[in-house]
């Protein structure tokens, strides 16, 4: 299974990626759901700008699982 150092540190960078990957994707529909409530209140230049970050924290979030944890994983 993990029989040195190098498989466990590179186990937890995965299991790091993997979870500010996560981190990313929740925070950015949080986000989206706070512009969404920004917008019904009638504050439309917060609303399109929180929107934004929230689509920018979202594909963050996605291109760093698809780039850096699925790759680990599919090295394994």
């Amino acid at each position: 299974m993990l029989s040195n150092f190098a498989e466990l540190f590179d186990a937890a960078v995965t299991l790091a990626y993997a979870v500010l990957g996560a981190g990313l994707v929740g925070t950015g529909v949080l986000v989206e759901l706070r512009s969404v409530a920004s917008l019904g209140g009638g504050d439309l230049v917060l609303g399109v700008w929180l929107a934004a970050m929230g689509v920018v924290a979202i594909a963050a979030g996605t291109m760093l699982f698809t780039d850096k944890v699925r790759a680990r994983i599919g090295d394994a």
